[in-house]
């Protein structure tokens, strides 16, 4: 199973989500999903049902920890450093934490945070493991080890962590999901469907929750099922623009892209960005609507200048459009902004060929 098509979209829109969580940020074609906790953030992300430290960071992740107050001034510190933005300050002072005390639980855990919402899944797994070793009750860790597990196609570990802390606390509605997202994984549709209702009837307005299983119903041709859960999901959403891009792109993944837009017309009222604009766009495409989807991408590039993608998916509409000049312009200046972006060699072949069909 391709992992894109396991997990739910974290946005970067500030909401939270369970373990890992996919950015899937397609434009003119092609898909860069991503974890987003590497908000992105996606950003592996933290559970949702942390209480210490949940006040959003830049870049609009949560922050989120074990439940307990921190146990270090050094731990406080890195806490701190999350919150404003300061990752490889919290790092270092995460690293001071556990040296001066290797049995600080929590020191790990946020360590593994880190190197988690950095990219370097294999020290975050270590640090959760550390963590959970020295406090096998810490939810959190064992929530988020799941979700690397998970990604890692590491199924079976991942339904045996997540049993055996359920048994411990079968009111986590995070370890539910993340349940259910393994057995998705271990093609148990009915086992991780379940999942899905316990968490669901544990936390009933949780958009996410329901995103998450309409990801799994429809990825098991039950798309009439799927269709109900977006339906609740975009209406127990309120104000959360990250919920209902979360329902708009799972709309794109079943093909439905004129829903697609109508729902990411409200979050983009709610809050209008770039990046929900890029995903309109997106959605647009789909729709053969090539001149709206332009203007969408433009509208992003204008937003944030120095939106990487906003550039990369422009430059494939002025493309389409035969505006090959404004192309190679765009995807030059997506080199310039993320020269090791996702999209880096594509725009590279795409300025080479488009420069070769322009005579220069």
């Amino acid at each position: 199973m391709k992992r894109e098509e396991l997990f739910t979209m974290r946005l970067g829109l500030g909401f939270g989500i369970i373990g890992v969580a996919i950015a899937a940020a397609a434009c003119g074609g092609e898909s860069t999903s991503k974890p987003a906790e590497a908000p992105q953030p996606p950003v592996s992300s933290a559970p949702t049902t942390s209480q210490e430290a949940q006040t959003d960071a830049p870049g609009g992740r949560k922050i989120e920890g074990p439940v307990a107050p921190a146990s270090s001034d050094d731990v406080k510190k890195g806490i701190a450093a999350l919150k404003a933005g300061d990752v490889n300050g919290a790092k270092a002072a995460f690293e001071v934490a556990v040296q001066k005390n290797p049995k600080q639980a929590d020191g790990h855990h946020y360590l593994g945070l880190v190197n988690d919402q950095t990219g370097n899944k294999a020290e975050a797994e270590k640090n959760y493991r550390q963590a959970l070793e020295l406090q096998p009750d810490l939810e959190e860790s064992a929530v988020n080890l799941a979700a690397i597990l998970v990604e890692a196609g590491k199924y079976d570990e991942a339904v045996a962590l997540m049993k055996k802390a359920i048994a411990k606390n079968p009111k986590s509605a995070a370890m539910q999901v993340n349940l259910g997202m393994a057995l998705s994984g271990k093609n148990d549709v009915d086992g991780a469907s379940k999942a899905f209702e316990e968490a669901i009837k544990l936390e009933p307005n949780n958009g996410i929750h329901l995103v998450t299983y309409a990801s799994h119903l429809a990825r098991n041709n039950k798309k009439d099922d799927a269709i109900t859960k977006l339906k609740q999901a975009e209406k127990v959403s309120g104000n959360d623009a990250g919920v209902l891009a979360s329902v708009a792109l799972e709309y794109k993944g079943m093909k439905d892209f004129k829903t697609c837009v109508a729902v990411l017309d409200k979050a983009v009222h709610l809050k209008d960005v770039a990046e929900l604009r890029i995903y309109r766009g997106t959605c647009k495409l789909g729709l053969k609507d090539l001149s709206g989807a332009t203007t969408e991408f433009k509208d992003a590039v204008a937003k944030e200048p120095n939106n990487a993608l906003a550039h990369y998916s422009l430059g494939n509409a002025l493309a389409d459009g035969g505006k090959l000049t404004e192309a190679i312009a765009e995807w030059e200046t997506y080199l310039k902004l993320a020269p090791d972006g996702p999209q880096a060699k594509a725009a590279e072949k795409k300025i080479s060929i488009a420069k070769t069909k322009a005579g220069g």
